[in-house]
């Protein structure tokens, strides 16, 4: 019950930071002052999602753990092992060396209704 609690927490912070990393392609991203046009586009989309509070989505550069942490992921659960499993297929490293942007865009599209996991 506890655990089930907590991934339904852990999902619910993860959707408007699903969004967000929905919202603005990371083909829009560049280093130069050309960033304002190739992000203009999608800057209503990005506002929206993050609830109206752009520093919501500071939460995308920090370590996916401090995530899991204000979840209530207990640190030796099936959840814990699984999402560490899960990140380090994305990045190599476990939930605490992976930056919650990654995780958020792939839950986002892995835990849709009728998504499929594809295997090599």
């Amino acid at each position: 019950q506890e655990e089930l609690a907590s991934w339904e927490n852990l999902m619910d912070l993860m959707q408007p930071l699903a969004d967000t990393v929905e919202a603005m392609p990371t083909a829009a991203l560049r280093t130069d002052v050309g960033v304002a046009l190739t992000t203009a586009p999608f800057l209503p989309k990005l506002l929206q999602s993050s609830g109206g509070n752009p520093l919501n989505n500071l939460q995308l550069t920090k370590p996916f753990q401090s995530l899991l942490n204000r979840a209530g992921i207990q640190k030796q659960s099936f959840t814990q092992r699984w999402l560490d499993v899960l990140c380090f297929c994305l990045s190599g490293l476990p939930a605490s060396g992976t930056i919650t942007a990654e995780m958020a865009m792939m839950m986002g599209e892995f835990y849709e209704p009728n998504a499929i996991m594809d295997c090599p």
